[in-house]
């Protein structure tokens, strides 16, 4: 059997998941050998663990539906649905050779979720499959679909929408706009010399930064508009029905609002903290990259003045 981490990288469940995420599982989760023919899940009972088989096979066969039945092999995973939804298992599970499992346990598989939106998206694909083949009725698993998607896009860090989530809902918005001749407007947020405060103070200070950035820009955005973490220290605004004018004076409020209030952080040593923005409006025939890039330009230019600014 290759080493449980290797098994894990290629599994479906972790597919994409950081690396150090894998590593703690791993080291953290009982690995257990099953003989032939042993049993691991019973229908109708509790289970509190979700099993990654590591090297042999199982079977997962629906009580009274023989035909059901489905092998599961290495990098596969069985017990999610009874984990994440703390109900009885409703499949007998049987080792059909000398069969080794990786068992996690449902405390841990909620953090790995919630720390993971890679891990979030490849449960939900699992769970999708489960119910493509009558595994799980659909609405048992509707409030599980509703959670993952809403997990994988979002940032766990700042709760702002992630990159994923940006690129499909901004081109959507792009499209609305130009179908109905509106205009709209995108602006590229930074934060100043992000990584000196996290080499002067640390990671934690960090992350506090990037939490307060997000909560200002939230607070300083219209219902309508869309906010989103880009990546790193950046921060991506799509403002609907707004020209270049208007997009200008937008960004210059939030760069305003984060350099009066950001010093509301619990480290006294933190320099205040401000951010350079760039704005574009978007023309006729763009693509959502095309209108990023306008807007990445500005930022740049932005950051070469002397940062602490707003440029078109």
């Amino acid at each position: 059997m290759d080493d449980v981490q290797g098994v894990l990288v290629r599994s479906v469940l972790f597919r994409g998941v950081p690396t150090a995420l894998v590593s703690e599982v791993s080291i953290s989760s009982e690995a257990r050998l099953l003989n032939a023919r042993e049993r691991l899940l019973t229908s109708g009972t509790q289970n509190d663990k979700l099993h990654v088989v590591l090297s042999g096979a199982l079977t997962v066969s629906a009580v009274g539906d023989r035909a059901a039945a489905s092998r599961v092999g290495p990098g596969e995973c069985v017990g999610e649905l009874s984990v994440l939804e703390d109900r009885v298992v409703t499949s007998d599970v049987v080792a059909d050779e000398s069969t080794v499992v990786l068992s996690i346990e449902r405390e841990q598989m909620w953090s790995l979720v919630e720390a993971s939106p890679e891990l979030a998206r490849n449960l939900l694909r699992i769970l999708a499959g489960r119910v493509n083949r009558r595994d799980v009725v659909p609405g048992q698993s509707l409030r599980l679909r509703r959670y993952f998607e809403r997990i994988a896009t979002v940032d766990p860090l700042t709760g702002l929408h992630n990159r994923r989530w940006l690129d499909d809902t901004f081109q959507r918005q792009m499209e609305r706009a130009q179908r109905s001749g509106q205009p709209a407007a995108l602006l590229m947020i930074d934060i100043d010399r992000f990584k000196t405060i996290n080499d002067h103070f640390g990671h934690l200070t960090g992350d506090a930064v990037l939490g307060r950035v997000a909560q200002l820009l939230m607070s300083g955005v219209r219902p309508q508009d869309l906010l989103a973490r880009y990546g790193g220290e950046e921060f991506s605004v799509m403002l609907p029905s707004v020209d270049l004018p208007t997009a200008l004076a937008v960004a210059e409020r939030l760069r305003r609002a984060v350099e009066v209030n950001s010093r509301d952080i619990d480290s006294q040593d933190v320099p205040p903290t401000t951010v350079s923005i760039g704005a574009a409006r978007m023309e006729p025939g763009d693509r959502l990259e095309d209108l990023i890039n306008r807007a990445d330009v500005a930022l740049s230019k932005a950051k070469a003045r002397g940062r602490n600014q707003t440029v078109s």
